[in-house]
């Protein structure tokens, strides 16, 4: 798989997993850098091109985001998911 653009960064690819043939199961691509990490499942892709990855893991402004593409039909992602509240310091003490 060819490196990916995403914004002025380049991606590499640093895992790709394969099942055999004639498994129901999915190849996955995951690439990364300094600022995101890319999760490209075989036959999935983006509104304006197959060769996108619709999962991205980022650090947006210091926080980090999930970004999802869950419809090839929309543009725009649809889902973006702060993920600040699920840091292990943000957990609230409990009481028995």
């Amino acid at each position: 798989m060819p490196a990916q653009t995403l914004g002025q960064c380049e991606l590499k690819e640093v895992l790709s997993y394969v099942d055999p043939p004639g498994t129901n199961k999915i190849s996955v691509s995951v690439e990364s850098d300094d600022l995101a990490l890319v999760v490209h499942p075989e036959g999935y892709g983006v509104y304006d091109t197959d060769d996108a990855a619709p999962i991205l893991l980022e650090r947006c402004e210091g926080k980090l985001r999930l970004i999802v593409w869950a419809d090839i039909n929309d543009q725009e992602p649809t889902h973006i998911i702060d993920l600040e509240n699920a840091r292990v310091d943000a957990r609230k003490e409990t009481t028995p």
